[in-house]
């Protein structure tokens, strides 16, 4: 009966707590949003507002609807419990520290990484564009092959393509068409390349051919680039699966040994293991970044 009373009580009581957890992001996220606007303009220091603009810049490439001011006040909410988890749980300045800096490089890591699986998209859908766009030029002119093209390829890459035509078409600018918005659209090396060739082409129709050439070697780079995505994912699963072995090694060992926390918290020895272990979880994020270098297209 009294197991059950318990019971009963630790439900609602968890019932209350995840109502009032929705409650307060819910409140938060709307805060932060009517924030967020004028964040970059606050009295901030020169570093933090460079940071604040770098995370802009980057949810705006991945066009995420995540406002910054959202974003920002979420991973501060973050590094203040892991300061706090560091220091009053752990008992360990230097693990604090660490857990703050996490906070804030792992979510930046993700931001990376779908923006490079973005890219990475684009790119597939541009190799598979050029020998068809080389071919349109056979035919027809460099505003219909967008056209053509574009009706022909998935999106985002063909939404490009026809928006370049309907600008063309409506009189606008090319050198704005072209430089500026595909330029800004196609925003990797070998879409630079392609709107590079493709403003060349609008004006002298002799470099057609050029796309040809130009295809051939996005379909080596797309190969070599799918050897290397299996190959760095793979290494980086085991690396992951290693770090995440520290979970289950120290429930047996708490299990076995019940003075483990204790061994963990309040011994010069036991906070430099958490130290290491924090240390070898930052270390992710860097081989992250030059992995994403790596892949860049």
């Amino acid at each position: 009966m009294l197991y059950g009373f318990c019971a009963g009580i630790g439900l609602v009581a968890a019932a209350i707590l995840y109502w009032l957890i929705c409650l307060g992001v819910k409140n938060i996220k709307k805060w932060f949003s009517r924030k967020s606007d004028g964040l970059q303009n606050a009295q901030l220091p020169l570093h933090v507002r460079r940071w604040v603009g770098h995370v802009e810049k980057h949810l705006r490439r991945r066009q995420s609807r995540l406002k910054v001011g959202v974003y920002v006040g979420l991973v501060g909410v973050a590094a203040i419990m892991g300061a706090t988890v560091g220091m009053v749980l752990l008992h360990n300045l230097l693990a604090a520290v660490m857990i703050t800096v996490l906070s804030f490089v792992i979510p930046e890591q993700f931001l990376l990484y779908f923006l490079q699986v973005r890219r990475n998209k684009k790119f597939d859908q541009l190799v598979e564009a050029c020998p068809m766009f080389a071919g349109e030029l056979d035919r027809v002119t460099v505003t219909k092959a967008l056209g053509n093209t574009g009706r022909n390829i998935p999106d985002p890459v063909g939404r490009i393509f026809r928006q370049a035509e309907r600008d063309l078409i409506a009189g606008h600018d090319p050198e704005k068409v072209f430089g500026q918005n595909m330029m800004r659209a196609l925003d990797f090396t070998y879409g630079r390349l392609f709107v590079s060739l493709l403003y060349d082409c609008y004006y002298n129709s002799a470099l057609a051919p050029m796309f040809v050439d130009l295809g051939v070697e996005m379909e080596k780079k797309r190969q070599r680039l799918h050897e290397n995505t299996a190959k760095l994912f793979t290494e980086r699963m085991i690396s992951v699966v290693l770090i995440l072995m520290f979970i289950p090694a120290y429930l047996v060992a708490s299990t076995l040994v019940p003075t483990t926390w204790e061994f963990l918290t309040t011994t010069l020895r036991g906070k430099l293991c958490v130290c290491f272990y924090l240390f070898s979880i930052m270390v992710g994020p860097v081989v992250d970044y030059a992995t994403i270098r790596r892949l860049e297209v």
